[in-house]
């Protein structure tokens, strides 16, 4: 890999590499300061595009310069193995040190599972470096620019169509943004059955089949036009600050949401993940939400919920990060309509460690799937009649630093013109009560039925 850290480099100087002689196809990526309308808008002008945005910082990236598809129990480090080997040499300006080469996408919860036609765009396993990346940091804006050169191939068309498509989406008026009103919101499965699959969980969980299990469930919304993702969006920034906002878009279809859930950070040597699991609702006013926590707080099902997942991820990690540090009760991460119990965990990277093999050692942890794992998730392939796809699955980025962050796809939908699917899922313990679980899986879907206007 070579790094130049020279702050006139510009476009020209891809072009100028570009049309030397390479002997294998060669990643050239070139990071620029520039001015563009905000994130939210770029990522609705580039909606006919293969798009994605992340939050914190803001990033939103259009085309695809270069995809690692990866199935089966080691997608992850295949992943990683992949992009090492694109980087090796790799020509990377990044006068800043704000843009760079980034890998973004995501994974299926359960790659076993045989996908439906709902999840047809997402399959196990997808990482895909834009053709066109914009980062906005600190009152500036970066493009970095990402382009596959091959050998014997001229680069001349490759590098118009990107430059067509900048300009287009520097340029373009969308015009007046038409929000569709739902007209139909309906159950994938009945409440009804969804609680006798809670009782049948708690009652395998109460014979010590396993400690605890998720469940997920879904709700179908139709509108009456196509939903505007980017609006979605924008609501969630606005309703979620404590959340990491996210979006991939392919075809017609973008899986998007507000998850309150890091499931790994690594920037140098830093690791940060954090527990979450134990939920309430927030209060109706101040005393009444300071009561809601204090149950919370003080609730032994939620307490014993959350010591599982707690145990499980600290076993994940040991001999993949030293130095681990976290509280030793948890404490309480308050958003906009609910509240969790929570525990924060830093750590630094072990010798030869790396992001990837932290997602493939934590993914999933029990806050979405259960203990011991593969019970708990044979279980959720009987009872469960969902196809989860990328939902409660691993989404996130990797940059050529072998930096970047993977959040746990929660409080999420999987949207398709004018039809959205949303998801959300509750632990069960053996003293769930299947209605209050129910109830607070209510609770889950209302960030996504907010951003798109249900």
């Amino acid at each position: 890999m070579v790094a130049i850290h020279d702050r006139t480099v510009t476009l020209e100087f891809l072009h100028e590499q570009a049309h030397k002689i390479w002997t294998e196809p060669t990643l050239f990526s070139v990071t620029e300061s520039l001015w563009s309308p905000g994130a939210i808008e770029l990522f609705r002008r580039g909606r006919a595009l293969e798009r994605i945005f992340w939050a914190n910082p803001q990033r939103v990236g259009f085309g695809t310069a270069y995809a690692i598809s990866a199935s089966g129990e080691d997608r992850f480090t295949q992943t990683a193995a992949i992009w090492d080997d694109l980087l090796r040499s790799a020509v990377i300006a990044d006068p800043g040190g704000q843009g760079g080469p980034m890998l973004f996408g995501g994974f299926a919860f359960d790659p076993t599972r045989e996908s439906t036609a709902l999840w047809q765009s997402f399959p196990a396993g997808r990482m895909a470096l834009p053709e066109l990346m914009f980062t906005f940091t600190s009152g500036e804006t970066w493009l970095t620019t990402n382009l596959i050169v091959r050998p014997g191939r001229d680069p001349d068309p490759d590098l118009r169509r990107v430059q067509n498509v900048l300009d287009l989406l520097l340029s373009a008026d969308m015009g007046p943004v038409r929000l569709p009103k739902v007209r139909v919101a309906e159950e994938l499965r009945q409440a009804g059955d969804w609680q006798n699959d809670v009782a049948h969980a708690a009652a395998a969980v109460g014979r010590n089949e396993l400690e605890k299990v998720v469940l997920a469930r879904a709700i179908r919304l139709r509108a009456d036009g196509p939903f505007d993702e980017a609006a979605a969006l924008e609501r969630l920034i606005a309703d979620f600050p404590g959340c990491k906002v996210f979006a991939i878009g392919r075809g017609d279809r973008c899986f998007l949401g507000a998850t309150p859930e890091r499931l790994v950070a690594v920037q140098g040597d830093r690791v940060q993940t954090m527990v979450l699991a134990g939920s309430a609702r927030r209060g109706q006013n101040a005393s009444d939400d300071d009561q809601q926590g204090h149950e919370l707080l003080a609730s032994s099902k939620n307490r014993h919920e959350h010591a599982v997942v707690l145990n499980t991820v600290l076993e994940s990690l040991r001999g993949a990060v030293d130095r681990l540090e976290y509280a030793d009760t948890p404490g309480l991460l308050k958003l906009g309509n609910v509240q969790h119990l929570c525990t924060p965990i830093t750590g630094h990277l072990s010798a030869g460690g790396s992001l990837m093999a932290l997602v493939q050692r934590l993914h999933p942890t029990p806050a979405v799937g259960g203990r011991p794992r593969e019970t708990a998730l044979a279980l959720i392939r009987v009872v469960e009649d969902l196809d989860r796809g990328w939902y409660a699955g691993p989404v996130g980025c990797l940059d050529y630093r072998g930096e970047g962050e993977f959040a746990v796809a929660l409080r999420s939908a999987l949207v398709a013109n004018d039809e959205a699917i949303l998801f959300a899922g509750c632990g069960i313990m053996a003293d769930s009560d299947p209605l209050r679980e129910y109830e607070e899986s209510g609770l889950k879907f209302r960030p996504m039925l907010s951003a798109l206007g249900a």
